[in-house]
């Protein structure tokens, strides 16, 4: 989760929210990045996203025993991609409520069908370091004080108790 949240702060040093990911196989970093939303104008380039396409690109890594560290809970899409990726765990500091797919990953098992044994999403790890990525979260909305728009009233909802 370290390096996640160096990731993080390299986001937030250019600018964009402060979410950072890494995948860790084998003990080794094989993907990591910060969110580009404002770099690119796109929307689909979490840092989830774009870690697990870095270690994507990186043959050999035993993704079943892999990790996907990010400081903020991964929404459905991330779920999604760490799922096809075949990752095997998912760690995250910050909790998502209004977004993050932790409850949907804790309640796959349980209404799986038969059917569908092929689909296995990872295992969920929440609240680690989250004290360190809710301080970078504080610090990307004390740098944007006064914008009241859709991405900072969604960090402040992170922060609420």
């Amino acid at each position: 989760m370290a390096e996640a949240i160096a990731v993080a702060i390299a986001g937030l040093e250019a600018g964009e929210l402060p979410i950072g990911a890494v995948v860790v196989a084998g003990g080794e970093v094989v993907g990591r990045a910060h969110t580009q939303e404002r770099a690119q104008r796109r929307l689909l380039v979490h840092a989830e996203l774009l870690a697990l396409d870095a270690a994507d690109q990186v043959p050999g890594w035993d993704r079943g025993s892999a990790t996907l560290y990010s400081t903020v809970e991964p929404c459905l899409m991330c779920l999604g991609a760490a799922a096809s990726a075949m990752v095997g765990r998912i760690v995250f500091a910050v909790s998502a409520p209004s977004d993050g797919a932790a409850r949907f990953a804790a309640e796959w098992d349980v209404h799986r069908t038969a059917d569908l044994p092929h689909v296995r999403l990872p295992e969920v790890v929440a609240g680690v370091r989250r004290a360190d990525a809710e301080a970078l979260l504080r610090r990307y909305l004390d740098l944007r004080s006064g914008e009241d728009d859709g991405l900072t009233r969604w960090v402040q909802s992170l922060l609420l108790p």
